[in-house]
């Protein structure tokens, strides 16, 4: 019964999996190359800027509710959660540049900000 439930989703990951591999006759490494061009060109830079957001919002709490410890709290814990999601993007850009040097000799593909 399990199994009848996940079957779809297994053979519909499959579908496009399969062929990305089998026509494109794609290595891990140029496969492992796109994920992280995808990652780090749209999803990252909006994240940070997600995660920024978040910090400044937890900046302005605190600072508007200076007579309210509830609010003030609210506001830390904004803050500190802003912080880790900054940290860990760090993290991320990091680990991601140390492994693909050290496995595909490759320099990182480090996000960039779009200019003219």
């Amino acid at each position: 019964m399990i199994m009848k439930k996940y079957v779809h989703k297994i053979l519909l990951t499959l579908a496009f999996i399969v062929p990305h591999f089998a026509f494109a006759q794609r290595t891990l490494k140029t496969t492992a190359a796109s994920f992280l061009d995808v990652v780090g060109r749209s999803l990252l830079p909006m994240l940070f800027s997600i995660a920024l957001a978040w910090f400044i919002w937890g900046i302005v709490d605190f600072i508007r509710g200076a007579d309210n410890p509830e609010t003030r709290t609210k506001g830390k814990s904004r803050m500190i959660w802003g912080i880790l999601g900054l940290l860990a993007m760090v993290a991320y850009i990091s680990l991601t540049g140390v492994f693909t040097e050290t496995f595909f000799g490759d320099s990182p593909s480090l996000p960039l900000l779009k200019t003219n």
